[in-house]
This record gives C-alpha cells, structure tokens and sequence, in this order.
C-alpha cells in the first residue's frame, strides 16, 4: 500500500516536462548495484477477484503457474488496487502513485498525460531492455502526450494463433515474449509487461460446461443469485483465467530453459476484480481485492505467506530498488523489498495495517454530463469503511433496463459489464430483490463492513450506534491519508476531475 510520503511540490506541476523524466532516466543509466541486476516479468490479468487462484483455495480454477509463483516464492493475502478501474488501476501499477494523483489517467477512456514518471522509462534509461504483449496501459490514448510507445514499452503482440474458444484473445502472448527475449541487446536485463486480456468480457456462453467443467464445483459468491445460469458464466470466467494462466507457464518454462528464471523477479496479479454486478467498479473486496504472488530465485525464501496490506502501487518503487536505480520521490507507493528479503511470514511490517483506495468514474457517458460518482475508501484487518460523495447518482448508470446482451456494456447501469449475470438477475429482479438492490440500487453516503462475519460486504454497519466510534475513527484515518497523499477531492481542488470528465463525456473505444 501508499505510505503517504509524498513531495513538497503540488504533484500537478511535478516531473511536468516528460524530456526532463527522460533526461533524469538518462543520466541513471550509470547507476548501477553492486549485485547483478534482475530481470522483471510482471504479468497483469484482466479482471480477476483475489480468490480465483488454485493457491488461494480456489477449486473451480486451474492456475498451475500462479500456483508455482506462490509456492516457489510468496503468496499475499492482502493486496488491493488503488482503484477497481483498467485505465487508472494501470496508470497506478506504473507510477507507483496514488490513482487520483494522476490527472486525467485518473479515469477510464481519457489520455496519458506528459511528466508522469513510471518504472518502465526509468528501467530502459537504466538500460533494460523494455517491452510489452498483451494489454498495456489503456483504455485510452497514450500518444496524446506525445509518446512513441504506450508507456508500458515496446508493443509485441505481431504473433497470433486463433483460440479455439470466443472471447479469448488471438494474440499468443507467449510466442511474443519469446520474440522480446530474442531482440534483447546480449547481457541486457529484461522488463516485460504481460498484459493478458482474459478474463475480461465476453465469454463465450457455457464454453467452460462444454469443455467438461462441472457447475456443482462453483463457489458462487453471496453477492449473486446460486443458479446455474450463474454458475456457468463463472465457470467461463474460470476457463479464461486458465488461459492467461497457460501462457504464464510457457513464460516460465522459456526462462528456465535459457536458465534466467532465477535472476528474474515474477509478479503476477490483475488490474481489478471480476467482471460481475457488485465486484469490478465496486469498492467492495471482490472489485479491489488481487490475487498476488512474487517469486525471485533464492534471493526470495519460498513457500511463505504475507498478511501484510499492500497496494499494486507498491510495485514499481520495489522493481525500481531491486535494479539499483533511485526511486521518484513523487512515488507513493512502498517498496515491497523488505518484505521479499524478510524470510518472514505472516505480518511483517506492523505499520501495513491498512490499504486506501478510490474510484472517480469507470465507464464515460454512463451518468448525465458524463458525471462521476466520487467514492473513497479505507481497508483494515476486520473492516471495510466507504465514503459515497454523490450518494444521490445511481452507483452502477442511469438508463436501468430488464435486458442487456452480453456485448453491449453501455446500455443500462453501464458501470457493471454486460453478461448473462447481470441480464439474469435483471430478469429475475422479482425473485432476488435483495441481490438486485445490492448490485444496481443507490448507495447511502457512508458503509461499513464486519469483513471477517462478511465477506461479501452485503450487511452494511453505517447506521447501527454501536458502531459510530469505529466509524468514526476509520473515516479521521482515511481523510488524513488523503490529505498526506494529495487526494484533489480532499483538498478542495475536486472540480480538476469534474473538468477531466467534461473534456471525454462519451469515449467509447475498446475497453
């Protein structure tokens, strides 16, 4: 997670020219450890909820590589986004920043905006060999701030292969790092972003059942209607998290066969949770809550378990130290190194004791004007506290409607993607009222959560008196992290993102 430490400087006019971030990236390519320095393979799922890994538990997913990763170096239990959202989720993991320091990348469907220092362009100034398959930074345009390359790196998705399952993605993701690795300069280290695209939307209907995947498996969350509509559909978002996952093990298995996987440090995660009413967009755990596991040879002790809260942000400062080059101060994020080399489990540093994050908007034009529904939140060991700024909008989009085809996630309560689930429980509102309400209804201004008695967040504590001191304790924590960090809507400065929001009302590009 964010630390709070955070420049003098308004973080607005910070790094403002991208000559001078590379010009700084330049000068620290004489930077070098005394020890060799490690390759980074970061591979970033689409849409994937914390439990959905064999390692976690999980029984209706195959994930044999993650499962790997976490028992060949460590699995953690408690790492969240910054922001449950593709574009700023992204923008976060490469800044190392809080999302709403981002300026307009702190919202989906916008522009990468110039002097925003990220791992990557610090890397190959320090001389990695730098690049990307897959999904990199987005949804949205990057070349707006005049960049030759999405900020990600180098794109190599040139190699395809039809999969034999709709919805999936055509790009062979493994093919491609294999052409990365073949480019790069000889004793060069390596960063590479795989980016897979599963297990965001669409499925291929009851694809999964007809591969022989068994609905009686599933673990339906309590936030959704236990049908067999229902079921199939996860069983499909399985299936897609099993493909990302198959490709990872070809990455595996090609580092080892050129003997750099000891050397290279593995992160594998996702951007936001799973693409369901009541998870992705949401700040509910199942929208901020992500899978995790690092491995990195022998300098990591393997098999241990981190209780830890942490955030995606957290990745770029520990790649930036693993390679010996100096950390911006405008990073947020902590560096994770202290716990890798630790040899601990469990908690380990006492002062990770809870995560921060947010959302703006996810979807554009899904609320009048392009609105945004400005929403905030704390994380601790036993609750989850939320903050709804404009209590009054409709959470999930205007224009609520009884069907929307699993291709068209602009239609009614756009916020939450078109699937056989959503059409399903908008259907069945009659039949799961309570669900329905949950999924798509207004929000009150303040929630509460008992995470530990409810994990699916659905028994909100807001308003009960024998919570008010804890409420109110979580929400003085919460607005002083804003503060330290910077947050715009915090310092009376919201109307920066109003104006971004005025600026992309209706961008409507691929997701």
């Amino acid at each position: 997670m964010e630390n709070g430490k955070t420049s003098r400087r308004d973080f607005f006019k910070a790094f403002a020219q991208s000559s001078a971030v590379l010009a700084v990236s330049g000068m620290l390519s004489g930077c070098r450890p005394k020890q060799k320095q490690p390759n980074i393979l970061f591979c970033i799922s689409d849409d994937q909820s914390y439990p959905h890994t064999g390692a976690y538990g999980c029984l209706f997913v195959q994930t044999p590589a993650f499962d790997r990763v976490a028992r060949e170096g460590i699995l953690f239990h408690r790492c969240f986004v910054s922001t449950p959202s593709c574009c700023p989720s992204r923008a976060s993991v490469l800044s190392g920043q809080a999302f709403y320091r981002l300026r307009e990348t702190s919202m989906n469907h916008t522009v990468w905006p110039g002097g925003i220092p990220v791992y990557t362009d610090l890397l190959a100034g320090g001389g990695y060999h730098v690049g990307y398959t897959g999904k990199g930074w987005g949804p949205g345009n990057w070349k707006a701030s005049g960049r030759t390359t999405n900020p990600v790196g180098r794109e190599y998705n040139a190699i395809r292969k039809l999969p034999s399952v709709q919805g999936i993605s055509a790009i062979d993701y493994s093919e491609n790092f294999k052409a990365f690795l073949s480019d790069k300069p000889e004793g060069a280290p390596f960063c590479f972003w795989y980016g897979g695209q599963e297990p965001h939307r669409i499925y291929e209907p009851g694809s999964a059942v007809k591969g022989g995947a068994k609905l009686e498996t599933v673990d339906v969350p309590g936030f959704l209607p236990d049908s067999k509509e229902v079921r199939s559909d996860i069983l499909d978002y399985a299936l897609e998290i099993g493909w990302f996952d198959r490709h990872l093990d070809g990455m595996l298995r090609l580092l080892e066969a050129r003997g750099e996987l000891e050397n290279t440090i593995v992160a594998v995660t996702s951007d936001n949770g799973m693409p369901f009413p009541r998870a992705k967009a949401t700040l509910y755990d199942y929208g901020t809550r992500m899978p995790l596991a690092i491995r990195w040879g022998d300098r990591v002790k393997p098999g241990r378990g981190i209780d830890d809260f942490i955030g995606l942000a957290d990745l770029a400062p520990t790649f930036l130290e693993a390679a010996g080059i100096p950390v911006p101060v405008a990073m947020t994020g902590r560096s994770l190194m202290p716990l890798l080399l630790s040899n601990r489990s469990g908690r380990v540093d006492a002062e990770r004791d809870f995560a921060v994050f947010g959302l703006e908007r996810h979807f554009p034009g899904s609320r009048p004007n392009g609105a945004g529904y400005p929403m905030r939140a704390i994380r601790t060991e036993t609750y989850l506290y939320i903050e709804n700024r404009m209590a009054d909008q409709n959470p999930s989009g205007d224009h609520p409607g009884p069907v929307w085809p699993d291709d068209d996630p602009t239609g009614g309560f756009g916020d939450t993607d078109g699937s056989s689930t959503k059409t399903f429980l908008c259907q069945r509102r009659d039949a799961y009222p309570e669900l329905y309400r949950l999924a798509f209804g207004k929000r009150p201004s303040e929630e509460l959560y008992d995470v530990n008695r409810d994990p699916y967040n659905l028994n909100n504590l807001a308003g009960d008196s024998k919570y008010a001191g804890i409420k109110k304790n979580l929400a003085a924590k919460l607005h002083a992290y804003l503060v330290q960090t910077e947050d715009p809507r915090e310092t009376g400065q919201g109307e920066r993102f109003d104006e971004i929001m005025k600026r992309f009302p209706v961008l409507r590009n691929n997701r």
